[in-house]
């Protein structure tokens, strides 16, 4: 990776053993495209709910050339861990699909076939 990951708590107070851990993974994302110019996680709690706890959400950016990949839908859990992985795994599916893209091996599936223009009753008449 190019430049350091960027982390941001809000509403919540940071765990030691999670900065380690989401830099841990930022690292990892260059398995698939050494091409990651930035990294930039938000990890926020949601909401006060006492009774049933807190709601954690991480929000994942990744840039890099022409493309930036960000995981912001569905990575909210009551257990925090499991919201900052479901986060990293869905950019590292994201971050794989771009690489075979760069590559060129994904699939160029041609247009449909235009039908042939239908013959009108007025050249068959002449």
């Amino acid at each position: 990776m190019k430049r350091p990951v960027q982390i941001t708590f809000r509403d919540l107070v940071p765990l030691p053993s999670l900065e380690p851990e989401i830099r841990r993974r930022a690292d990892k994302l260059d398995q698939w495209t050494p091409d990651v110019m930035s990294c930039h996680v938000v990890v926020e709690a949601a909401g006060n709910r006492h009774r049933q706890g807190h709601e954690y959400t991480v929000k994942l950016s990744v840039r890099v050339p022409d493309a930036e990949i960000t995981a912001t839908t569905h990575h909210h859990d009551q257990d925090i861990h499991r919201a900052v992985h479901g986060a990293f795994d869905a950019v590292g599916r994201q971050l794989e699909d771009y690489a075979r893209q760069r590559r060129g091996q994904v699939k160029q599936h041609e247009p449909p076939a235009k039908p042939a223009p239908a013959e009108s009753d007025a050249d068959t008449e002449a």
